[in-house]
């Protein structure tokens, strides 16, 4: 089931896609990033196929094909670390560590914002999955929900 990412607030059309085919046999594609003139430089961490063909959707929204691991992975090393300075990759892999880390990180000298409330609601989603409490494949999919929600709120705050 693809995801849907926001990576920016940026209402114009895009006039670039980045398209990344998948070698897997259950999908023809990895992801679609598509991006405006003025955000084309997100698109430098993205690898795939560049184009104008189909562009004209909204500028920052990927929809992500990949499987959970993979996606949860690319928010880590796109976005996470580069704003809290770890990953799950510093917590032993426990992915609600580094959340629950990048929560603190961001409310150490400040009242949570809405990226911070996100992060924590994904750490607390994420350890439910673990603890089995919840269903993975719905604990997954709330956990990308969450982390979506924050890159976006995220992607306002800095005006991308």
């Amino acid at each position: 089931m693809p995801v849907l990412r926001q990576i920016t607030t940026c209402t114009e059309p895009s006039t670039v896609v980045i398209e990344r085919r998948s070698r897997g046999r259950d999908r023809a594609v990895d992801y679609r990033l598509e991006v405006c003139r003025r955000h084309r430089w997100l698109a430098e961490h993205w690898t795939g196929r560049r184009s104008t063909e189909g562009a004209g959707g909204r500028c920052g929204t990927v929809t992500d094909h990949r499987p959970y691991t993979r996606i949860v992975q690319s928010h880590a090393d796109l976005w996470l670390r580069p704003l809290t300075a770890n990953g799950p990759e510093d917590h032993d892999g426990d992915l609600a560590a580094a959340l629950r880390a990048g929560y603190e990180l961001i409310t150490a000298d400040r009242e949570p914002t809405g990226v911070a409330i996100a992060l924590e609601h994904a750490a607390r989603v994420a350890e439910a999955v673990t603890a089995q409490t919840l269903p993975l494949a719905a604990g997954q999919a709330q956990v990308l929900a969450a982390l979506g929600a924050a890159e976006t709120l995220d992607a306002g705050a800095r005006g991308a």
